[in-house]
């Protein structure tokens, strides 16, 4: 006991010693941008929170390239700037890319319509969505992760079955006049794009962008055999990695395997060449936004995180690769950009899930209960707080840790009593530990809420029809 109270208060002056320590570098401007960007890779990956690679140019020309944590924990296998790394949502820039060159060909006009491609779609106003829309996220279209998609990813393998999830469901507003992100606009493009083409989605990403730009390290899909293939990890609410592996098909949304140094190629050619499309173009320059200063792109998803940082006053790209999660590279890349643009970044925190689940440990039920909320406010965390917990909750579930897991959902209820979304997850708490009777009867009160909800979780509202009777 002696020895590990030692170890703590050595871990505790120690980390205190590395904030400190970080908090007087980015002051003081002679110290080097490597130096900056490498203590703040290094502060997540000692959290156990960032597992990747990270590279920054300027001018085309390596600043800073640096690796950290395991390409594969189990066989102790390192990562490296070679390590391949799924990118996630940043998939959809290079779904734009294809989009574009078919509209520089003439094969397509931003203006055209979803209908004249014959895919099915016949809801109210369907008839209104653009080519443009489903770019920019102004189609109407919800996202993919409804209950159907979520309770079995894999099924789901190929774009025609994708596609089917929503095609008959509602539009949430009408096309164009609002902005939602959707993931399933992008399934739509990518479909458009093979029917326009008469090419496999995957032959089009290779030869149209990956041999273009000489991303030699790139492919659309996972490689288990290859040598610098990563391994996905899950960031757990204690602060262990758990095992991932793959748990979706890649598609025009979001997947590719790749280095860092393949999507600095990429995105270098996009703003810097004609190589993908012409840079000149009014409507590729509005839609990269290349005249403005910055282009973000940022994916994530269970074992991924990717950020790419276009800075286009200074000629700095950024790019993070992760085998982690919870948008540790955008955590780490948009820090990294702060510093470059003001000399300073936000102070680095644990995640918020994280820093619920200690003060919880440390503190108890009752005193959790009571002062968390505050607690939470007054540490500067500003995230929605019943997302907070409920990802605490669902990370206890994962580990059967069902008092644990219970306490953070009754605690979700409390804060949010007339959410439906609440008792949907303590729903899916009942499921989970295998008490189906108890979970209808409790998404019964989200039905008594609101008669039209659907759960997030269970496709079938745990065996109620979908109004409430």
């Amino acid at each position: 006991m002696v020895q590990n109270l030692a170890l703590i208060f050595l871990l505790f002056f120690a980390s205190s010693s590395l904030a400190l320590d970080s908090e007087d570098i980015k002051q003081d401007k002679s110290v080097s941008l490597a130096t900056i960007a490498d203590s703040i890779a290094m502060q997540y990956q000692q959290m156990g929170w960032f597992s990747g690679a990270l590279l920054i140019t300027k001018d085309n020309e390596v600043e800073f390239a640096s690796s950290y944590g395991f390409q594969n924990v189990e066989e102790k296998i390192k990562n490296s700037i070679q390590s391949r790394f799924n990118l996630g949502s940043i998939m959809k820039d290079f779904t734009k890319v294809l989009i574009l060159q078919q509209v520089e060909a003439g094969k397509l006009k931003l203006s055209d319509k979803l209908v004249s491609f014959e895919l099915g779609f016949k809801q109210p106003d369907a008839d209104k969505i653009t080519i443009e829309h489903l770019l920019n996220h102004s189609a109407g279209f919800a996202d993919i992760f409804v209950a159907e998609y979520r309770q079995n990813q894999l099924a789901f393998d190929t774009l025609n079955k994708k596609i089917k999830i929503l095609i008959n469901n509602p539009l949430l507003y009408t096309p164009g006049t609002d902005r939602k992100y959707s993931n399933y606009g992008y399934v739509v493009l990518g479909v458009i794009l093979e029917k326009v083409t008469g090419k496999p989605f995957e032959e089009l990403l290779k030869n149209n962008i990956f041999n273009r730009v000489e991303m030699s390290s790139t492919t659309f899909r996972p490689v288990n055999s290859h040598e610098y293939q990563s391994v996905r990890y899950t960031f757990q609410y204690n602060g262990n990695l758990r095992k991932v592996g793959i748990i979706e098909h890649p598609s025009p949304d979001g997947g590719i395997e790749s280095t860092v140094v393949d999507v600095q190629r990429f995105y270098r050619a996009l703003f810097y060449s004609n190589k993908l499309l012409k840079n000149s173009d009014a409507i590729n320059r509005h839609l990269f936004a290349m005249d403005g200063s910055h282009w973000g792109a940022y994916g994530g998803g269970q074992g991924v995180s990717a950020a790419a940082e276009v800075d286009l006053d200074t000629s700095y790209e950024i790019v993070v690769l992760a085998n982690t999660d919870h948008l540790v590279a955008e955590r780490i890349s948009g820090r990294i950009h702060s510093y470059i643009k003001n000399g300073e970044y936000q102070p680095i925190r644990q995640l918020e899930k994280n820093f619920a689940f200690k003060y919880y440990q440390s503190k108890g039920k009752q005193q959790f209960y009571k002062h968390f909320k505050q607690v939470y406010n007054d540490n500067g965390y500003s995230r929605f707080i019943g997302r907070t917990i409920n990802e605490v909750g669902m990370g206890l579930l994962k580990t059967k840790s069902w008092t644990e897991a219970f306490d953070m959902f009754e605690y979700l209820v409390s804060l949010f009593p007339n959410a439906p979304q609440a008792y949907d997850s303590l729903a899916f708490a009942y499921l989970s530990k295998g008490d189906s009777e108890a979970a209808k009867s409790t998404f019964s009160k989200s039905l008594t809420i609101d008669g039209s909800f659907k759960s997030d979780y269970v496709s079938d509202n745990y065996g109620h029809n979908n109004t409430f009777k």
